[in-house]
């Protein structure tokens, strides 16, 4: 017959297991900086950034904003992990919404020449008439960053110019929605960048004013394997524990 300090001990054993599956799980991600976008549902374009870094084991947050997702708000996208959220519209070409998931960070962009931007810590790219981001889903450059004077077979008809006369681009950074192995049709060249206005949906972006894209690549740094984790506030409450993610204010 087990004793009631038995019982205790089996207890503990279980709980401290199940904190250990929940913690290796968000270990296995291999982050040390978040990016959390959240809206108030999945038609709203209005969000909050929140970015945090992992600090002695515990997530900190570092500093918060106003940004803006797409002109229709939200879709279920393509990331690095499933992430389930039952009943939501799913991200797609041309839809005007951005993804929703968990997303590894690419390389950072801009019109500066590489030498002006000393303190980006991932891959830079400059942005320069050449380079283009093909969202032909065809083509073999399909959700790409390219310079289409070196690309050796130009199969796209279709394509966005990353240098703009407008400041979109002058600062961002790459989201990796789709990416590497992008499925055709399940969206393309989704970016973090400057916003039009506060109240200024994008085509599947997330933007914020020119200031706080600065802050943000100041600080986050590829070595820490940055991720965005972009979804409406209640289904981030309902996958936050399983993932490892930080309460939010």
């Amino acid at each position: 017959m087990r004793t009631p300090g038995a019982f205790l001990s089996i207890l503990l054993l279980l709980c401290s297991s199940a904190v250990a599956r929940q913690a290796g799980l968000a270990d296995s991600l291999g982050s040390r900086q978040l990016i959390v976008v959240v809206t108030s549902g999945w038609d709203d374009v209005q969000a909050t950034l929140y970015a945090y870094e992992k600090q002695h084991g515990r997530w900190v947050l570092q500093f918060s904003h106003a940004a803006v997702v797409g002109a229709k708000g939200l879709g279920a996208g393509d990331g690095i992990v499933p992430v389930p959220m039952p009943g939501a519209p799913v991200k797609k070409e041309g839809d005007l919404k951005a993804p929703a998931g968990i997303f590894s960070i690419g390389a950072a962009f801009g019109y500066a020449p590489g030498n002006d931007a000393p303190f980006i810590k991932n891959r830079y790219i400059q942005a320069k008439d050449t380079v283009i981001c093909v969202d032909d889903a065809h083509s073999t450059y399909y959700n790409k960053i390219i310079s289409a004077d070196t690309a050796t077979t130009r199969d796209w008809s279709s394509f966005e110019h990353m240098h703009l006369t407008k400041d979109y681009y002058r600062w961002g950074l790459f989201v990796a929605h789709n990416s590497p192995n992008a499925v055709p049709g399940h969206g393309s060249c989704i970016f973090i960048h400057i916003w039009g206005n506060a109240n200024e949906g994008t085509e599947g972006c997330t933007a914020m004013e020119e200031n706080n894209m600065v802050t943000l690549l100041h600080w986050v740094d590829a070595a820490k394997k940055p991720l965005l984790v972009q979804m409406p506030a209640d289904e981030y409450k309902a996958v936050m524990a399983k993932y490892g993610l930080p309460v939010l204010p």
